[in-house]
């Protein structure tokens, strides 16, 4: 929505597993044999083979921290987890400064919600899952140019969420979760900011 922002959709990784996705992009790309040949199925084709190694590659990411992120999420913490692996990947891909989450917070509140009637997740422990997320935002960084570094001292990251909002038919997008990410605020404190006085 504005120029040298990035939004992806990060979800897909906790809602269907690398394996899915991957497979589906197999399907794109065995699709694409049926079409005349031309320059822009050529690019096609290599647009989408190159998706398929990158979600390889996101998954050899995970592993190396420990996780094997093959498969959908099956808590809040794995939902969380699972987000943030595809969000990194962006990040380390991408040298953009505004990298946005999109709207997180009403996706990760469904998982925190089942997690809680199943007797598996607190209060304090849904709130401790949201700060340690925000802390791992806060503390991401791009491989950028050294131009970039030279117009923007401190390597910032602008990491936005949105809370909030309405659908088409009116009714709000405020969940608990909502709140947990506001909250975070009080927790953690305010996100610090290079001075340049």
């Amino acid at each position: 929505y504005a120029r040298g922002r990035i939004i992806g959709d990060y979800r897909r990784v906790a809602l269907y597993g690398i394996d899915f996705l991957a497979e589906q992009k197999k399907a794109d790309l065995a699709a694409l044999e049926d079409y005349a040949f031309s320059e822009e199925v050529v690019r096609l084709r290599e647009e989408v083979h190159e998706q398929i190694a990158a979600l390889a590659d996101i998954k050899a990411m995970a592993h190396s921290y420990g996780y094997d992120i093959s498969n959908h999420a099956m808590n809040a913490r794995e939902a969380v987890q699972w987000t943030y692996f595809a969000f990194l990947a962006a990040v380390k891909e991408h040298d953009g400064a505004a990298m946005s989450m999109g709207s997180v917070s009403s996706f990760f509140d469904i998982f925190i919600e089942r997690d809680m009637k199943r007797g598996m997740l607190t209060e304090e422990a849904a709130q401790e899952l949201i700060d340690d997320f925000v802390i791992k935002l806060r503390l991401v960084r791009h491989l950028r140019p050294k131009a970039y570094n030279d117009i923007f001292a401190g390597d910032p990251t602008w990491v936005t969420e949105s809370i909030g909002g309405m659908l088409d038919d009116g009714r709000h997008k405020i969940t608990k979760t909502a709140y947990r990410m506001l909250h975070t605020l009080t927790n953690l404190g305010p996100s610090p900011e290079p001075n340049l006085t």
